[in-house]
């Protein structure tokens, strides 16, 4: 605090690091929103002009609030300096948009392959199909179990215990579809283990692995072939379709000319239509 031409009376925070409207919000309830808004400290410490900007009865409360903040304010002495204002978000004290837009998302839970999915060219019915899986919120029968809903007693494409993490990365099904996806473009040595728990993390050990140049492509792959995987899951569950890696596969090669006629270059540049 220097003069207090710049720091507001009502709602900055100056009174040991709090603001008026924090220590006495029924004294601040009572003040009209135009001198909230526009009185300086300067101003309101001026023959404690701050007392006669209050409007309406105060209740009991209202009345200790309001003889704390007297005692706080009264006697308080400014300075011909100017007021400095410091920016809690920044080490500097400095504000800056890139720490304001930081701030909204405190306490959030961050979701690691954010980029990898919403950057890549896919449509957008299957980014929002692995979105939530990631977060294990697919309704397999770990958690139709849960819930006490009806659910198959194993993996509808092998003889394990399904989940959403084991289905599209460690069933022996879909280890054998990324193994004909990854063989071609040399990254066959990248399959996910037999006991991979994460299928996020799995990609993110992929991508760190591929070429800088092919990474938008093989990112596109990987979610082609976690949707073509999820999709022949519910055709056996819903339609009783025998499970089959050649019938994926041919589905798979399917949607992957439509996928690169529909603008996927970077997904084309890998020269899998013409292998699969």
């Amino acid at each position: 605090m220097g003069n207090g031409n710049t720091t507001l009376f009502w709602t900055d925070k100056w009174v040991h690091g709090c603001s008026v409207e924090n220590l006495a919000p029924n004294v601040f309830a009572c003040v009209p929103p135009r001198i909230r808004r526009r009185q300086t400290v300067a101003e309101a410490l001026t023959n404690d002009a701050w007392v006669s900007a209050i409007r309406g009865g105060l209740n009991w409360i209202g009345i200790i609030e309001y003889l704390q903040l007297w005692d706080c304010v009264q006697g308080f002495q400014l300075s011909e300096q100017e007021d400095k204002h410091i920016w809690n978000l920044e080490a500097g004290g400095c504000y800056s948009s890139k720490s304001a837009y930081r701030a909204y998302f405190f306490g959030s839970i961050p979701f690691e392959p954010w980029r990898r999915l919403w950057k890549s060219w896919a449509p957008n019915k299957c980014k929002v199909f692995l979105w939530p899986a990631i977060r294990n919120r697919c309704w397999t029968a770990d958690r139709l179990a849960k819930r006490g809903l009806p659910h198959p007693d194993k993996c509808p494409l092998c003889d394990q215990e399904e989940t959403v993490q084991h289905l599209l990365a460690s069933c022996v099904v879909a280890r054998q579809v990324w193994f004909k996806l990854l063989h071609p473009i040399n990254l066959g040595n990248l399959l996910p283990r037999q006991r991979e728990r994460s299928f996020a993390d799995w990609w993110r050990k992929v991508i760190k692995k591929v070429p800088k140049d092919l990474r938008k492509g093989v990112n596109s792959l990987i979610i082609l072939g976690a949707w073509m995987i999820w999709k022949h899951r519910n055709a056996c569950v819903f339609e009783g379709v025998a499970p089959s890696v050649n019938t994926i596969m041919r589905e798979l090669k399917d949607e992957l000319s439509l996928w690169c006629l529909a603008g996927a270059k970077k997904l084309l540049g890998l020269g899998l239509v013409a292998v699969l």
